[in-house]
């Protein structure tokens, strides 16, 4: 079988070169439905603001509920489908990575900011009068000819929004910032960029300079599982992205992410989700 990977979409700001965009949702949901909402993976940031209408978005097999004033982040990589839904109203802040880090400073907006760290289970946000404010004046920057210096202006204003969304979710969720939530951004880090078989707890402690007892530590603090389980629980995440979004083998799959055997995955997969991979795969292209 050929591979057919999930569909990529690469970010394209046509109208002003930047690698940062707000689009109205409808525009997104009427490009969905030509596409009969299928799957795909983003290569930039999206952060979808619902100002009305109720329903629910699909990111990684996880369906958020969405109303009124409910903010969902999306990291890149992330799989999501959109549900049809006429009622929907909102935008989509969409931004590359390239454009908000411009130095060493600016890594924390996506690493050491909690809105993009999910644990692997997607959660949703709010949006308040202050995060309005600054998606308005983005929206009007965004429409104005380019004037001087407009790229360091939306950046600016792109920063102060993502910093107005992280304000409102500590206010709901105790997050306690320290050396371990630092080595826990950086573990889930590494683990996002080289998901596989083959990576090993062992591998990732002599790259952070720590013991695996100091990585569990910390990681529990978090997510409430240890170093091994987080990496596995992410294996399987892939697998199955790769087993309900793809056309490929199962076969295909086993090599691609590091297995020698195709018959050692399959009994991964099952001892962990208790259905062979071609099961769940039946299962999920049906939906």
């Amino acid at each position: 079988m050929s591979e057919a990977n999930i569909p990529r979409y690469n970010f394209n700001n046509r109208s002003t070169k930047l690698g940062l965009e707000i689009i109205p949702l409808q525009r997104i949901l009427k490009h969905s439905q030509k596409n009969n909402h299928k799957a795909h993976r983003l290569n930039f940031y999206q952060i979808l603001i619902f100002t009305k209408g109720r329903g629910t978005h699909e990111v990684d097999f996880e369906k958020i509920a969405y109303s009124e004033n409910t903010v969902i982040p999306i990291a890149m990589g992330q799989v999501q489908r959109f549900s049809a839904n006429e009622q929907t109203e909102g935008f989509a802040v969409v931004f590359t990575p390239d454009f908000i880090i411009k130095g060493g400073a600016d890594y924390q907006y996506l690493y050491d900011y909690t809105i993009f760290t999910h644990s692997l289970k997607p959660i949703s946000n709010f949006a308040n009068k202050e995060v309005y404010a600054l998606l308005d004046e983005m929206i009007a920057e965004q429409s104005k000819d380019l004037q001087f210096d407009t790229a360091e202006y939306q950046r600016n204003l792109l920063k102060n929004f993502l910093i107005q969304i992280e304000r409102n979710k500590r206010e709901r969720v105790d997050i306690i910032c320290n050396d371990s939530f630092a080595i826990y951004i950086k573990f889930k880090k590494i683990v996002e960029e080289r998901i596989s078989y083959k990576l090993r707890v062992s591998d990732i402690c002599d790259e952070l300079k720590v013991t695996p007892k100091q990585l569990n530590a910390a990681i529990k603090l978090y997510v409430s599982t240890n170093a091994k389980q987080f990496i596995e629980d992410r294996l399987v995440l892939e697998i199955k992205r790769l087993l309900g979004y793809t056309a490929l083998s199962i076969k295909e799959i086993a090599y691609k992410i590091g297995f020698e055997d195709p018959t050692n995955f399959t009994k991964y997969f099952k001892s962990r989700v208790n259905m062979l991979p071609s099961e769940y795969q039946k299962i999920t292209l049906k939906q």
